[in-house]
């Protein structure tokens, strides 16, 4: 097969080399399609070439990108040829634990067939992969697991899967039927956004609504961030869009006072327009830090004691 990068091919992957901390999925994506392309060349020659599965596994926290990559690589993949095109449309289908289960016997084998057959052509998006073992019985879920075992062979050059989760719970998934981790070759790990990114992804979530910040609101935001990252269960671009929200919200009551707003009054959100008072959420955030740096300091401790105590050899 003769892989060719077209233009709207790189678009999708600059696009997601583009998205912030995306750098490195886009090369491992890139790697994917080279060795796809070097493949066929050896083919050419008369060399062997063994099969590669477009299959992956994305681990992370949510809020970190992953179906939003998924998306652009299905894109891509498309464009590119390694899915087998059925129209101008690059499907995109998202199933989880909830929208498959069933009570019936085999209704929820039959539901995972037809999921499959509506992602002909593009991508079959699994979040949260795990949650199909273990909330069932247990003789269901391996039934259930191995339609999709079958579906992932049966269906490998049209339909590109990749299952989401946190990656200890995907490693469970991976090793509940045999036949899973042999089709997902590529696991690439979404790691936390940090608060610079953060920033820039509040700013695009501005731009696409048509409103701007003044830099003291984004300041003030960055010290509500390093808040957030320190909290359990945080929610990375997802707490990101909850606190512009809010913001766009407790901004609409101020502009609703001023008599005659400007275009400028309408767009702008400053640091009041934060839920939190900045000067609160700013002393929390130097505590956060000095947590930090304490815990950093009590663990540098720890390892110069380690070298100190350890046994001298001779």
């Amino acid at each position: 097969m003769d892989v060719v990068i077209n233009e709207k091919a790189r678009g999708a992957l600059n696009r997601l080399a583009a998205l912030p901390g995306m750098a490195d999925v886009k090369e491992q994506v890139e790697q994917m399609i080279q060795y796809r392309r070097v493949a066929a060349l050896r083919k050419q020659n008369r060399l062997k070439a063994l099969p590669q599965s477009n299959h992956m596994v994305f681990t992370g926290n949510p809020g970190t990108g992953k179906t939003t990559a998924a998306r652009l690589i299905g894109e891509a993949f498309a464009e590119i040829g390694l899915l087998t095109r059925r129209g101008s449309a690059v499907p995109f289908v998202e199933i989880n634990q909830g929208t498959i289960a069933e009570a019936h016997v085999g209704a929820s084998e039959k539901k995972v067939a037809s999921k499959f057959k509506e992602a002909r052509g593009g991508v079959l998006f699994i979040d949260e992969a795990y949650a199909f073992i273990g909330k069932a019985d247990h003789r269901h879920d391996e039934k259930v697991i191995a339609a999709m075992v079958q579906q992932i062979e049966d269906l490998r050059e049209e339909v590109v899967v990749i299952a989401a989760g946190y990656p200890k719970n995907m490693a469970e998934f991976l090793s509940f039927n045999p036949g899973l981790a042999s089709r997902f070759p590529t696991t690439i790990h979404f790691p936390d956004y940090s608060v610079p990114d953060l920033i820039r992804i509040a700013q695009q979530m501005l731009l696409d609504q048509e409103y701007q910040a003044t830099p003291e609101y984004l300041d003030a935001l960055a010290s509500v961030m390093w808040i957030e990252k320190s909290q359990p269960n945080f929610g990375n671009a997802r707490t990101v869009r909850n606190h512009i929200e809010r913001s766009i919200r407790k901004q609409s009551i101020r502009v609703s006072r001023i008599p005659q707003p400007s275009r400028k009054d309408l767009a702008t959100l400053l640091p009041e327009d934060l839920v939190h008072s900045v000067h609160d959420v700013q002393s929390a955030e130097k505590l956060a830090l000095q947590r930090t740096i304490q815990e950093a300091q009590h663990r540098l401790l720890e390892i110069d004691l380690k070298e100190i105590l350890k046994p001298q050899r001779g």
